[in-house]
């Protein structure tokens, strides 16, 4: 909890910040709002739907993650051009860094037998008594969950792999130095739905660049899992086994969830409504007795908000990517560090939609915030003017 209350109060101090910023008219008049209209229409369906549903008391709370949408916002008009974000991504890729060296470690004091102190386990929040009899040790970092430290480093890989691609200027070795560790924590997460993720950051990434290199580390490391029997290997072929058990289970969820929307077509149960009342439509066979999300983003949407609510979830992506795209291709080739990042932001959105496909990452506040601020850069970038200078 204490990444989520960090990040909502620096939310909360940066909405009430621009509150009292646009209280001058001609701030007001300045304000960018792209996207305006389908955030404007999701949130709308939200609150009406709460309003609407069974319980809504639990469903007004529940959409609280509503309060993260103005980051987008604050990230367009806070940025003031495509250098100011490169000044701050030092900043963020050394985050990144830390956290996925913080990961091998939890990795590597879970899965040795050689005895360590007892402030160990705490320092690296892990229970070795625990996690030495589970097998495998999945990385979670500083996060609670391997889930959301895998959903966040496929934002940042997408990103990082677009600097290298597409920058003009002199690439710091350190950047390829952040790549690597974070590259092996998100495979020691051992979340699929994730490594599908980069699978499709890197996909649009290379017809984006035309960069046929981008594809090679990601070919060789999944050779190198397939070729040495590993708890990697095994978790890598499992996506193609349609015995798998987790895969099961997801296809009960999702049923779940389809009955659960033709119930409620319109406006859905309302958020929170999975939570409140999936026993009711729990599958005969399924293991799970409860459960709060659906294991896919789609069937979420519609379950809680109805197909209002999905196509109004839909509008948001269709016109990120018709806007970004229009600002990649309008961006002139000696701005190749801002086409960079549009690039990376283009490829981080596709990323974390594919890896929604498998889980319900739009209900995690760590990788949704985090998507909203990389979803700004392509606005911010059109907003720039001269020739950017480059990441130092």
């Amino acid at each position: 909890m204490t990444s989520i209350t960090a990040i909502d109060v620096v939310t909360a101090l940066l909405i009430a910040a621009t509150l009292v910023a646009l209280a001058d008219p001609a701030a007001r008049a300045g304000y960018r709002r792209p996207l305006g209209w389908p955030l404007l229409a999701f949130a709308a369906v939200t609150l009406l739907s709460a309003a609407l549903s069974s319980h809504p008391r639990v469903a007004f709370f529940e959409s609280k993650h509503l309060l993260s949408l103005p980051l987008f916002f604050i990230a367009v008009n806070g940025f003031d051009g495509g250098a100011a974000v490169r000044g701050a991504l030092p900043w963020y890729f050394g985050a990144v860094t830390l956290a996925s060296a913080y990961a091998l470690l939890q990795t590597l004091a879970c899965a040795t037998t050689v005895a360590l102190p007892g402030w160990a386990g705490h320092a690296l929040k892990v229970r070795l008594e625990t996690c030495r009899l589970v097998h495998p040790f999945r990385a979670k970092g500083f996060f609670s969950i391997y889930m959301t430290l895998g959903g966040s480093l496929l934002i940042a890989l997408a990103l990082l792999l677009a600097v290298l691609a597409l920058a003009r200027s002199r690439r710091p070795p350190w950047l390829i130095a952040a790549g690597v560790p974070a590259f092996v924590a998100l495979g020691l997460t051992y979340v699929r739905s994730a490594w599908l993720g980069l699978g499709g950051a890197i996909l649009v990434l290379t017809v984006l660049t035309r960069r046929l290199w981008l594809i090679v580390p990601v070919a060789l490391a999944v050779l190198l899992a397939v070729a040495v029997p590993s708890a990697l290997k095994t978790r890598l072929l499992s996506m193609a086994d349609p015995a798998d058990e987790t895969a099961r289970e997801r296809l009960y969820l999702w049923d779940a969830g389809w009955r659960m929307m033709r119930d409620a077509p319109v406006l859905g149960l309302g958020p929170g409504g999975v939570r409140q009342q999936y026993p009711e439509y729990k599958h005969p066979d399924a293991k799970k007795p409860r459960t709060g999300h659906l294991h896919n983003n789609l069937v979420q949407i519609a379950a809680e908000r109805g197909l209002l609510g999905l196509a109004a979830w839909c509008w948001i992506w269709v016109a990120f990517f018709r806007r970004a795209g229009a600002i990649y291709r309008a961006i002139p080739g000696p701005r190749s560090d801002d086409r960079a990042l549009v690039a990376g932001s283009l490829a981080a959105v596709a990323g974390f939609l594919v890896a929604g496909l498998f889980e319900y990452n739009f209900g995690d506040s760590e990788v949704i915030n985090l998507l909203l601020v990389v979803m700004a850069f392509p606005f911010v970038c059109e907003r720039g003017a001269g020739a950017p200078e480059g990441l130092h």
